[in-house]
């Protein structure tokens, strides 16, 4: 394959479609969100949503107004969610990209009727609150208040309600049950009832473990994109990662023992050996703590990374192993029979898998397969 970059991440579309379509069988009559955010975790902000728009999903969710106008700068037609909290100077752009956002506060929304009442249009907007996060949304003592103040505006058309799981990737946890009661509670006051609204609280672990959690729509991001919880049901078992990270081996050398390889000498060969380069640094993501930690896949087999990751390549010690330039090396995925996996490098990371995905920057080419 001939790409721009000798290192690139890999999505698997087909993988992706089929993971998309478990998911929608699991949630039934719910619409289904996709948060493409943070530029979908690493897999490809418009491409993922194009992929998205193309397998049937009702909705995206984005976490703030830039990603929202890329998508629609990228010809998405799909309704968009903006996650996170607003900010004045970004107003007139929501209203103008039709993107529908979030309202948390009476303050908020009483900004957002001023700029609606100068610019002559309406807005979209879904009320947003807090059942245990802590971190945006009205309390639920005040949700009716808000919720009545932006009935009296006639700037708004208030599109849906929500609030968001803390706990949810794990079953039966009782605070996720107290966060699903809580929000059940609230919808059901008798000035939410008759009201054309989409009620959504589901992340990936609600959508997965708390079927009574669905409700009108679900927001299931990061299991769509094949990164399951522990205790996933066997329904769901064939969601599957669509993503890869590879690259070419770039250069070879034999170096003899005793040779200090990479800044700091951080490694020494004990013997005579074939090192490889892979040029893929930290400067694009691929974490320096996985220096002399991590392994790679070239030809179905595994080597160790040898000495310290620099910005923009690393050395891998192939032994006494066949391996040519230009030859593909899997850092995330699979090769062969074998499989380094998101959650092995998270784990050498001390981190979650989905920071390391998050971390991939954008001189990491896409590629769609």
């Amino acid at each position: 394959m001939k790409y721009p970059h000798p290192a690139w991440i890999e999505i698997d579309v087909a993988q992706l479609q089929q993971n998309i379509a478990h998911m929608r069988r699991h949630i039934g009559t719910s619409l289904y969100c996709l948060p493409v955010k943070a530029n979908a975790y690493g897999h490809g902000l418009t491409g993922i949503a194009k992929i998205a728009e193309q397998s049937g999903i009702d909705y995206l969710g984005v976490a703030h107004l830039q990603e929202g106008m890329k998508l629609r700068q990228a010809g998405i037609q799909l309704p968009i969610l903006v996650l996170g909290a607003i900010h004045e100077d970004q107003i007139v752009d929501l209203i103008d990209f039709n993107l529908e956002f979030s309202i948390s506060s009476q303050f908020k929304a009483d900004l957002v009727a001023q700029h609606c009442q100068k610019i002559k249009k309406r807005c979209r907007v879904h009320l947003e609150v807090d059942t245990g996060m802590q971190r945006t949304g009205v309390r639920s003592l005040t949700a009716q208040k808000i919720f009545h103040h932006l009935k009296q505006l006639d700037c708004f058309d208030i599109v849906g309600i929500y609030s968001h799981f803390a706990t949810a990737d794990r079953p039966h946890d009782p605070f996720a049950l107290q966060q699903l009661r809580s929000f059940k509670e609230l919808i059901q006051d008798p000035l939410f009832q008759g009201q054309p609204l989409i009620r959504h609280l589901a992340n990936s672990g609600g959508t997965i473990f708390f079927p009574e959690s669905h409700l009108d729509m679900v927001r299931p991001s990061l299991c769509t994109l094949g990164y399951l919880p522990e205790e996933t049901p066997v329904s769901l078992q064939g969601i599957r990662p669509c993503f890869s990270l590879k690259a070419k081996v770039s250069y070879f050398k034999v170096v003899p023992g005793g040779c200090g390889i990479s800044y700091g000498h951080s490694h020494t060969t004990s013997k005579q050996t074939r090192i490889v380069t892979i040029p893929i640094g930290y400067g694009d993501g691929y974490r320096r703590t996985l220096s002399n930690r991590a392994e790679v896949l070239i030809r179905g087999r595994r080597f160790p990374i040898v000495g310290t990751i620099c910005m923009d390549q690393f050395m891998v010690d192939v032994g006494d192993a066949e391996v040519h330039v230009g030859d593909e090396v899997v850092l995330i995925g699979r090769q062969g029979h074998d499989e380094i996996s998101l959650l092995e490098i998270a784990k050498l990371c001390d981190t979650i898998p989905y920071e390391i995905l998050c971390l991939f920057n954008d001189r990491l080419p896409r590629v769609y397969n």
